[in-house]
């Protein structure tokens, strides 16, 4: 172990260093729920720093379903889905999301971490498969095609030109190619280009994959994501995703063609080998869908936080880059004072994110932001009010 050990040291170096900075605002112990605003350190602070969207974690509705579910099944169902983890609130949930993205079926893993793992996995493990993947594909993506053993070629982060080229220059390939990317980069809060990917991929034979973590929900008038946003339904052949953003749960799914999603049921090795998504958490996740298709007006609140958001932030002169989704950066391009920044935002009362080497390259820290459907315009404003007091003293706007 003495190679790893030197590796492990070097790493946690880093970690030690933050950590005695008095800088680091990462682990802070939390006591409360993840709604607009939380108890972070024994203090009520401005939830900007969660991916619980529509605050669907803390509404009623979905702690009474789990609440139900928990009293029938207890805490957890004892297998795999494979075994005796599959229930009926398993079965509708696969319905649901079928429904949801227009395919025949659809499969729920324990994670959004393992669907896009198991499902790549299972699509990509034979012999000269190729996984053409956007420059800033989320770890899973990667990690899954590693756990697949395919080949891997990267194009332009949303370049659909650079993506023709590879297309073209892999034609060769002696297995079967899958472009997959993120809906929504969370990082930076630009979408896929779907459009253009359908016009390149469908001529070439080349299979559409997409990740709709921070979309699902999110994106199109109904919530249904990337296909719904562009008007292209059908145009991904694959969706996978995760329960951690719209519903604020965990877990994650697949869906796609039925014979597609009955292979992964058997062969994709993430899912067959774990434990099935508890059942009170299933029960949530329902619940979930359910305000989002009988509650329009959560997702109506969201674009309206998003849009003002931005706005304001764009005219007190903060840097926002691409962003149009509720993942919000402000660039700030220095380690130190990113880090400095957020230490000094949650002293004031706004938790955010900041986010440095390696999860981004040198140069483009940043703060990212996550907004809610349930932040009130007061929330926003005093946000935007520490934001700007704050900005001014890290001379990041004037």
């Amino acid at each position: 172990m003495k190679g790893a050990s030197e590796r492990i040291e070097q790493q946690l170096a880093m970690v030690r260093m933050l950590q005695a900075s008095g800088l680091s605002t990462y682990c802070r112990e939390v006591t409360s729920g993840c709604g607009p605003t939380m108890i972070v350190e024994g203090r009520e602070v401005i939830n900007c720093i969660s991916n619980s969207y529509m605050g669907f974690s803390v509404h009623p509705k979905v702690i009474e379903a789990a609440r139900a579910a928990l009293s029938e099944y207890g805490m957890g169902i004892g297998g795999s889905p494979l075994a005796c983890g599959t229930t009926r609130l398993h079965n509708r949930l696969a319905e649901v999301l079928a429904a949801h993205y227009g395919k025949e079926d659809a499969l729920v893993f324990a994670s959004g971490y393992k669907a896009l793992a198991g499902t790549i996995q299972g699509l990509l493990s034979g012999k000269g498969d190729m996984a053409l993947l956007d420059s800033l594909a989320h770890r899973s993506i990667i990690d899954g095609c590693a756990l697949a053993r395919c080949k891997m070629r990267s194009f332009k982060h949303n370049d659909a030109n650079d993506l023709a080229i590879l297309v073209d220059s892999t034609k060769g390939c002696e297995g079967h190619r899958m472009v997959i990317v993120d809906s929504v980069y969370s990082m930076d809060g630009d979408v896929a280009p779907l459009p253009r990917m359908v016009e390149i991929c469908r001529p070439a034979g080349v299979t559409i994959m997409i990740d709709e973590a921070h979309a699902m929900g999110i994106l199109g008038k109904n919530g249904r994501g990337l296909m719904e946003h562009f008007d292209l339904p059908g145009g991904a052949d694959v969706v996978a995703g995760t329960f951690s953003k719209f519903a604020g749960a965990v877990g994650g799914f697949c869906a796609a063609d039925r014979d597609v999603i009955e292979y992964l049921r058997y062969f994709s090795s993430p899912y067959v080998f774990s434990a099935a998504l508890p059942p009170a958490t299933t029960a949530a996740v329902l619940a979930s869908f359910e305000l989002l298709h009988s509650e329009p007006q959560w997702l109506e609140r969201l674009w309206e936080n998003v849009r003002y958001m931005l706005a304001e932030l764009k005219k007190l002169g903060f840097d926002t880059g691409t962003s149009c989704t509720p993942c919000i950066p402000i660039f700030v391009r220095d380690t130190e004072k990113v880090l400095r920044l957020c230490r000094a935002l949650l002293d004031r009362g706004l938790y955010c994110s900041p986010v440095i080497h390696p999860g981004v390259p040198l140069k483009q820290e940043r703060i990212r932001m996550g907004l809610m459907a349930s932040h009130t315009r007061e929330h926003l404003d005093r946000a935007l009010e520490i934001l700007q007091k704050t900005g001014k003293e890290f001379d990041l706007i004037p």
